[in-house]
């Protein structure tokens, strides 16, 4: 009788415990990360709101391979040159990238292929150095794309490793060279 009570005692405690580890589920968005806020794409950038100012995306082939970069800006930029911008101190961008232009949702890893980073370059005595916080968890939709008007539309939802987030809808304009 003893051991039915302890394996019963256990069996309980047992699945307490799953069902407290499986609370936190990221299948959307990640409990760390919060929900998507219907508004403009904004957030905190190393610890300085921003509301992005604009974006652009760029198709780059290597070889046989398509990747489509996409570059959310955290300030405006000083000129219009998309591919090499020049900002008023840092270079704050918020980049991730794509395999195709179709409609899709990407869930955010930390390592891999399906990430986010907060990208800074800071220009130094030495030249440019970068530091890159990559997302912990997150999501990125691709709701609409306009190849006639050159537009890339989607959400963005995503939660930096050292606290950076991005919230938001946003239009990118693709970047020619």
């Amino acid at each position: 009788m003893k051991t039915i009570k302890l394996l019963t005692v256990l069996t309980i405690a047992f699945l307490s415990l799953t069902i407290i580890s499986c609370s936190d589920d990221d299948s959307s968005g990640g409990s760390s990360c919060s929900n998507l806020v219907d508004q403009p794409v904004q957030g905190s950038f190393r610890g300085t709101d921003f509301v992005s100012p604009a974006g652009f995306y760029k198709v780059l082939n290597f070889g046989e391979t398509t990747t489509i970069r996409c570059d959310i800006y955290v300030k405006e930029s000083l000129d219009s040159d998309c591919f090499f911008p020049t900002f008023e101190g840092d270079q704050d961008t918020i980049l991730f990238s794509i395999s195709s232009l179709d409609l899709q949702t990407i869930t955010l890893e930390e390592f891999g292929e399906n990430t986010l980073n907060f990208n800074r370059i800071t220009i130094e005595e030495n030249g440019p150095v970068t530091e890159v916080e990559l997302a912990e968890c997150g999501t990125i939709e691709i709701t609409a794309y306009d190849a006639d008007a050159g537009t890339l539309e989607g959400t963005v939802v995503a939660k930096g490793q050292f606290g950076s987030t991005v919230n938001g809808n946003f239009t990118l304009l693709l970047c020619e060279d």
